[in-house]
């Protein structure tokens, strides 16, 4: 029987080095030279309605499955069969999440920018669920969702990114979703998304500086990192995300949270050789 730490040996050290490169934090700019463009050729509140109306040929459901890679609860569920396959990768995202919702609170709260609905006639655009009206800057879904897909995708080995680029499509779609639902400017979205690419390659740096021997199911980070999945399925189970049409997804991923806590709780009490 290999021990616990062998077990883990290949996503302990699929890690390069330095997951980032210098010339690659320069991405974070990449969103707000498009925002740049994007205030220069068209004014916000038609950039929003045309986003809006446009995004509705497509059902509800599709936007609220998009939506909910942005909350923290619903992802980190659906991540925690990396506690056994990619350790390394999973405190990435943890600490790059973690990043993600302080920098998200603390500067929604400083600019205290309003949202469409505080702006406009709700009655004059697709809203799903309750509107919102207040702390718009950034988009907070937005944010946390681009700050996983790169801890993600740094968490990678380099020869094999090119497979890991479908990430940032999806954190896209979420940020697109944010529109949507009626609940951001086009520019929070843009906003978010720098900020998360930001979060994503601090939290992949720190996790790089992780020792190997805490990455063992043993170790104490990942037992507090498994305390979070359990949390994350009782949340899933007794609170509704968003909107009343995520409970399907919520249920899922709480499914998804269980089998990879169990499976890594079996790990935990493996003997150590």
């Amino acid at each position: 029987m290999r021990n616990a730490e062998s077990s883990v040996a290949a996503p302990v050290h699929a890690v390069t080095t330095r997951p980032v490169k210098p010339a690659q934090w320069l991405w974070c700019l990449l969103p707000l030279l498009v925002w740049g463009l994007v205030e220069l050729s068209i004014d916000r509140v038609s950039l929003f309605r045309l986003l809006n109306t446009a995004t509705q040929q497509l059902p509800n459901l599709f936007w609220v499955g998009f939506n909910l890679l942005g909350n923290g609860w619903w992802v980190f569920a659906l991540l925690c069969p990396l506690l056994i396959f990619a350790p390394r990768a999973l405190l990435a995202t943890l600490c790059a999440g973690a990043l993600a919702g302080v920098l998200s609170r603390t500067l929604k709260l400083s600019l205290q920018f309003p949202r469409p609905a505080s702006v406009l006639d709700p009655a004059s655009f697709h809203i799903l669920g309750n509107p919102l009206t207040s702390l718009a800057m950034p988009s907070g879904h937005t944010l946390t969702a681009f700050a996983l897909a790169t801890a993600l995708y740094f968490s990678v080995p380099q020869a094999k990114r090119k497979y890991a680029v479908w990430l940032f499509m999806l954190a896209a779609l979420a940020g697109l979703a944010r529109v949507a639902v009626g609940a951001h400017w086009p520019a929070d979205v843009l906003a978010g998304m720098t900020v998360g690419l930001f979060s994503g390659m601090v939290g992949v740096s720190l996790a790089q500086r992780i020792p190997a021997r805490l990455l063992v199911p043993q170790a104490w980070p990942m037992r507090v990192a498994s305390f979070g999945a359990a949390l994350c399925i009782y949340i899933l189970l007794t609170n509704r995300l968003d909107f009343g049409e995520s409970r399907p997804f919520q249920y899922v991923a709480a499914t998804v949270a269980t089998i990879g806590l169990v499976l890594f709780l079996r790990q935990t009490i493996q003997p150590q050789k």
